[in-house]
Order: structure tokens, then C-alpha cells, then sequence
């Protein structure tokens, strides 16, 4: 679709896109050249114009659709993609991982791509009755949660990165920038934490709906809970060394990346 004729959330969605890019070539240039506090500086504002765009993008869909976009795949990975770097800027600073956002950004310019990928995929949803909050809420948080995957699987791919720069001895401006090994490894039992809960608490809302909420995407979702809480308990009892806990989180999120295409 020419820029000329696109609506204006997809606009705006095309320059936060471009933000979110716009913060990985400065960074990387600045790890490379030893100087990543001047870089950190222009990633953090490109992350910031990214979100904000991808809000004022998702506020004129919603306006369009009359609800909560979240009703179409292209919608869907808009809003866990929002949902992740919301996270990003709750909780990256509390878990204290540095270059959280260098390996996060990538992965929002890729969500955004797949959501430009299908023809014809932001169109106007069908007419509906009235709109259920309970309904909202419950596949909000579902989608919050996952995005709380997202970046348990980020950190997961943070971890592996350092463990094997220690191995080959590689050690450079990346190495000095990510944090200690042993913070990756319990930011990752935060973020599959955090998710759980979240997914819980959509679960829990299922019950109240009467069958509203009911169908292959609450089994799916019941899915993903299991799995997810089956991790978390896994890390707690430390059954698995963290490199194995790592390849867990990292490759255990394409399970309800998939289930996207599922539930729609």
C-alpha cells in the first residue's frame, strides 16, 4: 500500500517500525567503536519515539474498529509487540539488563514486518454486539503475558550470547556491556514468572465469562500456561543448569508465537 493512501495508525506504525530500526545501527556502531554510553543515549530515545508512535498507532485503530484492537493477526502482533516494549520500559531497568533493548528492537521490527505482511490485514472488523470489558481484559493480560515470553526469551538469547563470548575467550565492548551472567540467569526466572501470573490472572477472568471465552484459543491458552508454569517450576527447583534453563526460555517462546496463527 502506498504511503500516500495508507491510514493513519498503519502510518504512524511504519515510523515506529523505522524508530525501533533507527536504534540498532547507532548502538552497534557504538559497541563496536568501545563508546556504548554515548550510544545507549540515541537507542533509549529511539526506543522511546518507537513506543510512543506504536501507542498513538494502536489508540487510532481502536478508534476504528470501535474496541481494543486485538481481534485480527496482524492486531495480535502489534499488541503483544507493544505489550513488549512496554515491558521493556516497566521492568528492563528493575531486572537491570543493559542492551535489553538493542536485542529487543529487532524483534519488534520483525513483528511489525509480519503484521505488514498479510493483504489487506488491518481492515475493519465485522459488526458485533456490545463489547464484554471482562472479554478484554481476559485476552489483554493473555497477550501481556506472552510478551513477558518475548522477553524471558530475549534475555534467554542475552545469556547464551555471553556464555559463549566467555567460551571462545571473545572478550570485547559486547562482553563488558551485558550484565553479569548469573542477573541474566534470574531476570529470566522473573520474566517466565511474571508471564505466568499474567496468564493466570486471564485464566482466572475465563471462569467468570460463562462460556464467552471458551474454544481452541482458551485450550491453547491453557496450553501455553502449562508449559510456561512447567519452566518456571523447573528453574525454581533448579532442575536444569542455566545454559539449559537459557535454551528453554529462548526456544520455548515459539510456542505461543505459533499459537498466534491458531487463534485467529
Amino acid at each position: 500500500m502506498p504511503v500516500s493512501t495508507m491510514p493513519s495508525a498503519q502510518f504512524l506504525l511504519v515510523l515506529s517500525t523505522l524508530a525501533f530500526l533507527a536504534g540498532v545501527a547507532p548502538a552497534l556502531a557504538a559497541l563496536r567503536r568501545g563508546r556504548w554510553r554515548r550510544g545507549r543515549g540515541v537507542q533509549l530515545a529511539a526506543m522511546l519515539a518507537g513506543f510512543a508512535l506504536q501507542t498513538a498507532s494502536i489508540y487510532l485503530r481502536g478508534q476504528q474498529v470501535g474496541q481494543c484492537p486485538m481481534k485480527s493477526l496482524p492486531d495480535i502482533l502489534v499488541f503483544v509487540a507493544w505489550s513488549i516494549a512496554l515491558l521493556y520500559f516497566l521492568v528492563g531497568s528493575t531486572f537491570r539488563v543493559s542492551l535489553l533493548g538493542m536485542f529487543t528492537a529487532p524483534l519488534l521490527v520483525v513483528m511489525h514486518g509480519l503484521a505488514f505482511s498479510f493483504p489487506g490485514g488491518f481492515r475493519p472488523y465485522p459488526v458485533k454486539g456490545q463489547i464484554i470489558a471482562l472479554v478484554e481484559l481476559h485476552a489483554a493480560l493473555a497477550l501481556v503475558a506472552y510478551a513477558a515470553f518475548a522477553l524471558a526469551c530475549v534475555t534467554g538469547v542475552m545469556y547464551l550470547l555471553q556464555e559463549r563470548l566467555l567460551k571462545k575467550h571473545l572478550i570485547g565492548g559486547l562482553f563488558y556491556e551485558l550484565p553479569p551472567i548469573q542477573g541474566l540467569a534470574r531476570a529470566i526466572q522473573r520474566m517466565v514468572m511474571l508471564g505466568v501470573v499474567l496468564l493466570s490472572a486471564s485464566l482466572g477472568i475465563s471462569f467468570k465469562l460463562e462460556g464467552v471465552a471458551a474454544g481452541p484459543k482458551l485450550a491453547i491458552a491453557w496450553g501455553v500456561w502449562a508449559l510456561y508454569t512447567l519452566i518456571s517450576i523447573v528453574i525454581w527447583r533448579h532442575t536444569l543448569s542455566p545454559r539449559q534453563t537459557a535454551w528453554l526460555a529462548a526456544l520455548g517462546f515459539v510456542i505461543p508465537f505459533i499459537s498466534l496463527w491458531l487463534v485467529t
